[in-house]
């Protein structure tokens, strides 16, 4: 097999592996439990029969709030995932090379791998299971 070839199939199962990425975090009472797949789009939301006594509004704060902490678990799944492409794009001549006024693959890869600004990782830290 090719180098090409090698690279080729690295990412195709790069790609099988961001399929099956879910993020999963639970309150810290552990009434309620969220699931978000690779993209933070919530896939799955459980709540134990207990969270019902929770008032409304402090009950929509802690889902939200445990949505926020799986989607940043699956973001760092995503992260970590997709690292090896960094040595794959390295050895890649940068696309603009070949294709005048393309865009440059290393920066979309760095931003890709960039932490969503609006969900902070260490104000979520009591929501990860």
């Amino acid at each position: 097999m090719d180098e090409y070839e090698q690279q080729r199939s690295e990412l195709a199962e790069i790609g099988e592996q961001l399929q099956d990425v879910r993020g999963e975090a639970s309150a810290p009472d552990g009434f309620v439990t969220v699931t978000v797949d690779s993209s933070g789009v919530v896939t799955d939301v459980r709540l134990d029969p207990k969270a019902l006594r929770t008032p409304p509004e402090d009950l929509a704060r802690i889902v939200t709030e445990t949505a926020r902490a799986a989607a940043r678990l699956a973001h760092q799944q995503v992260t970590d995932t997709i690292s090896p492409i960094t040595d794959i794009v390295g050895s890649m001549p940068e696309l603009a090379e070949l294709l005048p006024g393309a865009p440059s693959l290393r920066e979309q890869e760095s931003a890709v791998t960039t932490e969503p600004e609006d969900v902070p990782e260490d104000e979520y830290d009591e929501y990860d299971t």
